[in-house]
């Protein structure tokens, strides 16, 4: 049996109080896993971490650091892709993950312990192995030989010449995919079709992997630095309650939930627009102008391909052909928000996203005839899209979601398609989500099933209900 998760962002919770409960794991995952084994009559048990569960950028501790010692900076891009032993950037990656153990120790432990305790509580002793697959968020664990190895001992890792390229006893990286045949799997984070996540520089994919891309910050030098940067202005706003802005920089750290991460920028809008309060909006909005003027004078963010090509697509319409950099220094978020909220739109229909066509394009499943399955996380939006059927082998494009929070977008069929016009900030609905995909050999699951084929459930999970204030 293989079990596949992914997008668990474990953080160390200085940009918001975000890790999922012990509780989701000890009393659903576990619990799950040993029923559906029992159950299923599986000869093993394979977990696969598809990405981004260590997140190491989601963190206000970076700006504690000189910017010349963020990844991102002078010093910390002189460590790719060879890192300097005791550089100034590893050094604050040990010292963020230890407070990421240090606030996930029970759930953690529980991966380390993953068979001994399905042995000890639900009697079932199988073999169990724990895989790791990097993402775009947990980049730097990869980077770091140190960092690789306290990852390993602290999850309890299974890393050898399948999970591993090079030798594990000596140089090694954890693998970017991961290929099972007897699964019919093969899976990747899927970042690398994302072009705001996936670094443009070298054409060795290899290295190309330990790249800093335009997403890395966007995540902390944006989406991080917004909340930061509006708690640093309190002193400004000695009129406004306490209580009343401690909750309103808690509420924008929700930041951190909003898929895909191009809907920041609709979310800042919506957050600005949603407060009654001048003195609040007022806040919202110099913390963003500010926020918005460091990020376009960090060094990598002027010299990014990316961040080339979105001024050239703002500068093509022309309607805002008179745009320029400027409108960073001057004028009020609300009127550039609606400029900036046009380079986030995605096409509606799914199959027709760029993760979609990338699953169709790899070539695995097309080179190989035991390969019907093709796994991405990365959106931590569930999803199962047939790809095509060719002489009876179904192949099937299968995106595992997340367990966080998702802050999405509604649909707007009732406003206007002109957004600049519309005088009104977009909706957006919160929701905790749950997902896991589990794939079964041909020797498994065979209740009722026909020979000689493999199998598969995803089970996904959501739930909406609001807590009383304590």
């Amino acid at each position: 049996m293989l079990v596949v998760i992914s997008d668990l962002h474990f953080v160390d919770e200085t940009a918001g109080k975000h890790n999922l409960p012990y509780g989701a794991f000890e009393d659903v995952f576990l619990s799950d896993i040993a029923s559906i084994a029992k159950d299923k009559g599986v000869k093993e048990i394979k977990i696969l971490l598809l990405g981004d569960i260590v997140d190491l950028i989601r963190s206000e501790q970076w700006f504690d650091v000189a910017p010349a010692d963020r990844p991102w900076g002078t010093n910390g891009l002189k460590d790719i892709p060879n890192p300097q032993t005791g550089s100034p950037t590893e050094r604050q990656c040990i010292k963020i993950l230890g407070e990421v153990q240090n606030k996930n120790q029970e759930t953690f432990k529980l991966f380390r312990e993953f068979k001994s305790r399905l042995k000890e509580k639900y009697k079932l002793d199988t073999n169990v192995e724990i895989i790791y697959t990097p993402g775009n968020h947990d980049r730097l664990c990869n980077l770091y030989p140190s960092v690789r190895d306290e990852i390993k001992n602290i999850l309890g890792l299974t890393v050898n010449t399948n999970t591993a390229n090079g030798y594990p006893n000596r140089d090694w990286k954890y693998r970017y995919d991961f290929i099972d045949e007897s699964y019919g799997v093969y899976a990747r984070h899927g970042h690398q079709f994302d072009e705001w996540n996936y670094a443009v520089g070298s054409e060795d994919e290899a290295i190309r992997s330990l790249e800093v891309s335009i997403g890395d910050l966007m995540t902390t030098e944006f989406a991080v630095k917004f909340p930061y940067i509006l708690n640093s202005l309190r002193g400004q706003y000695s009129d406004i309650d306490d209580n009343t802005f401690k909750e309103l920089v808690e509420h924008v750290k929700d930041i951190d939930n909003i898929r895909p991460l191009k809907r920041v920028i609709d979310w800042i809008d919506y957050r600005i627009k949603k407060e009654s309060d001048r003195r609040v909006r007022d806040a919202l909005d110099k913390a963003f102008k500010q926020v918005a003027k460091e990020f376009f004078d960090i060094d990598f963010v002027k010299n990014s391909r990316t961040y080339r090509n979105m001024w050239l697509r703002i500068s093509s319409n022309s309607s805002v052909s008179w745009l320029t950099k400027l409108a960073i220094y001057i004028g009020g978020a609300e009127n550039l928000l609606p400029i900036l909220m046009g380079l986030s739109d995605e096409p509606p229909d799914p199959g027709k996203s760029p993760l979609a066509k990338a699953a169709y394009d790899e070539s695995v499943w097309r080179n190989n005839k035991e390969i019907q399955f093709v796994l991405y996380g990365h959106t931590h939006a569930p999803l199962q899209i047939p790809l095509d059927n060719i002489n009876g082998k179904e192949v099937i494009y299968l995106n595992t979601g997340t367990w966080r929070n998702r802050i999405t977008k509604t649909i707007e069929l009732d406003r206007p398609p002109d957004r600049s016009i519309r005088g009104q900030a977009p909706d957006f609905v919160e929701l905790k989500t749950m997902t896991y995909a589990i794939f079964y050999r041909r020797d498994e699951d065979m209740g009722g099933k026909q020979p000689n084929t493999v199998s598969f459930d995803v089970w996904t999970g959501a739930k909406k209900k609001y807590y009383k204030e304590r």
